[in-house]
This record gives C-alpha cells, structure tokens and sequence, in this order.
C-alpha cells in the first residue's frame, strides 16, 4: 500500500477510470436552461411576474454551485483508476481540487493487499429538513467495500488529515475558497475501505473485473436509521451525528442535533463541527479499544 499525491499517480492508456458522470452534469444544465427558458416565455406572454421565478432560481443555482458542474470537466475528476497492478482510490473529492496539490490524497492498493470485495446497498434513514421536525426522508448509497491486507496506519492518518482539511474553517480574511464536505472514501475498520459509488462505469463493472484479481463477494444490503436516537448512548449519538456530517449530510447533522440536545442553529452547527475536528484519525478509537 502506497499513499501518494495526485501528481505522483502513473497514468497510462490502459487504465479503467470510474469518474463521476460528465453527460448528468451536462444534462442538468440543459434541464435546468430549458425550464427556465419555458418559464421566461410563459411569463412574458401571460404578463405574470411569478413565472420569472424559476429562471432567478436557476440563475442563482448556476451563480453559486458552479463547481458541481465544472469540477467533472476537470482532469482531477476520478475516484478509482484500476491498473494491471493494482487500484488507485482518490480520497479527495473532485469537488475540492482547489485543495493543494502536495496534499496525500490517493492511495494505490495492489491486487495482492486486497483479500475481497463486495458491493453494498445501504438506506439511511435521515432527516428532512423540508418537510417538518419529524419528518424523514431514506437515502439510498451504493458502497464499494475492499478487504484489506496491508497495514491502513498511513492512510488512516491521511483520510484524517483530509477530514481536518474539509471540516476545519479557513483563516478569516485568507481569501479561502469554498470546501464541500464530501468526503467519498471511509475506513470503517483498520481493514475495512469503504468507496462511495456515485460514478460511472457502474459497481457491477469494476466488481466484474476484479474477480480476475481477488475474491468478490455477494452483495449485501443494509438499512441504517440516523433518525431515532433517543435510545442511544451520548457516544453513539454523536458517531452517528458524525457519519451523516462524513458523508456530506451536514444539514441532516445539525437537525438531529438540534432536536436531540434543544440546541439553536448556530450551537447545533459549532457542535457538530467539533465533532468533525475531534476525530482526526478514523482509527483512532478502534485502537484505544
């Protein structure tokens, strides 16, 4: 197990790249221009101002989130690139490439320190925040999880730098860029990797290639529910707080927080974002066990 820098990855033409898609984000966009579009010509035949909603909507969308479409135009936009040798796994989101470039952030696996790999469809239950104080919504992730062999110590250490990097705020006044707390890669176990699978080719394809490699296993599906801790021990609580934050669902993370400790939003929020800041290795609580 190597951890290295984006730069230092060996790119040749015989690599499989799994990216996320480039043709959804293009098609959100013309979605999107084409509504708003309709909308403007709607409102000025009718002469209602309320059709001119949709295109202030659209217009502050594209003003905002710009990088959500451009990031997947970008070269840095993959996760996974499997080699005759071996994979590398990008841990950096493809939404944070502003990030430097010095930073550790791909580790490359080789075929002989992954003893299996299987999918997992996992549902969580999580909070809506638009739909009322009870109210719940499932979300439905697609997991690539790998058996390690080798050692996790250093990449561990990296995955943790990576989580202060994206959840720790930027120096007032430095001019800072926006971070998107999107982290795509977890270690559950010192010898469990876990890759969220939203990109393209499918995970049946590369669970498909990797047979020729090591021992894939039947796919597993599981339900979680991030909503209803009451029951839970305050430690529990809050590692659950921390994993909806982890996978990129902060708001669902300040509204638990808000109604299991009667926080406001902004003690909810700094809660929750110190608990990002505490957990700075992902090993660091199997080890002390």
């Amino acid at each position: 197990m190597q951890v290295l820098r984006i730069a230092d990855v060996l790119i040749t033409g015989r690599d499989r790249v799994y990216r996320y898609s480039r043709v959804r984000a293009l098609s959100v966009l013309v979605v999107l221009s084409l509504l708003a579009m309709a909308s403007l010509a709607f409102g000025w035949l009718n002469n209602t101002w309320l059709a001119y909603y949709i295109p202030a909507v659209t217009f502050l969308f594209l003003l905002i989130f710009p990088k959500l479409i451009t990031a997947r135009f970008r070269p840095s936009n993959w996760l996974v690139r499997m080699t005759d040798h071996g994979l590398y796994i990008k841990f950096r989101s493809y939404l944070n490439y502003h990030f430097p470039e010095q930073d550790l952030t791909v580790v490359f696996l080789p075929y002989t320190e992954i003893r299996g790999a299987r999918s997992v469809t996992e549902h969580d239950e999580i909070p809506d925040p638009e739909d009322g104080r009870n109210s719940t919504m499932t979300k439905k992730r697609l997991l690539l999880v790998l058996e390690l062999a080798a050692d996790s110590t250093k990449l561990a250490e990296a995955l943790g730098n990576e989580r202060t990097r994206v959840f720790t705020k930027p120096n007032q006044g430095g001019g800072a860029k926006s971070r998107y707390h999107h982290l795509p890669v977890r270690l559950a176990s010192p010898n469990l990797l876990t890759i969220e699978w939203a990109v393209v080719p499918s995970l049946k394809t590369i669970l498909d290639a990797l047979t020729r490699h090591t021992l894939v296993q039947r796919r597993e599906e599981t339900t979680k529910d991030l909503v209803h801790l009451d029951s839970l021990t305050r430690e529990q609580q809050e590692s659950r707080l921390l994993e909806l934050a982890e996978t990129g669902d902060m708001i669902g993370a300040v509204t638990m927080a808000r109604q299991l400790y009667s926080y406001d939003l902004a003690t909810a929020k700094t809660f929750v974002e110190s608990l990002t800041q505490r957990r700075q290795n992902p090993l660091a609580k199997s080890e002390g066990q």
